[in-house]
């Protein structure tokens, strides 16, 4: 593995998350009120609120990965970073272009 095809940046990561977040608030509320029956609202409600619960644990998983590679750029002799994303391991290469 030479590239990684697909990077971004913290920031826009993060963003994307909240984006993210804010739309399944929105999805609930919004099928909640299409939706007729409460069993299927409460349902589909508490889905919805446990995905953006999900996206939101994993900004902190962002954050480590950050360290992780600022770490490793640091000691100079490792060669990847190890960062967890969803509950996998990924390795990530480490080199600074000059």
């Amino acid at each position: 593995m030479d590239a990684i095809p697909f990077a971004l940046a913290t920031n826009d990561a993060k963003t994307i998350g909240t984006i993210v977040i804010v739309a399944f608030i929105a999805l609930g509320v919004l099928s909640a009120w299409l939706m007729k029956t409460i069993i299927q609202k409460v349902i589909f409600v508490v889905i919805l609120g446990g995905l953006a619960v999900f996206v939101y644990s994993q900004r902190t998983s962002l954050d480590q990965c950050v360290d992780d590679i600022t770490v490793a750029i640091a000691a100079s002799d490792r060669q990847t970073a190890t960062c967890s994303f969803v509950g996998f391991d990924v390795e990530l290469p480490v080199t600074i272009d000059n």
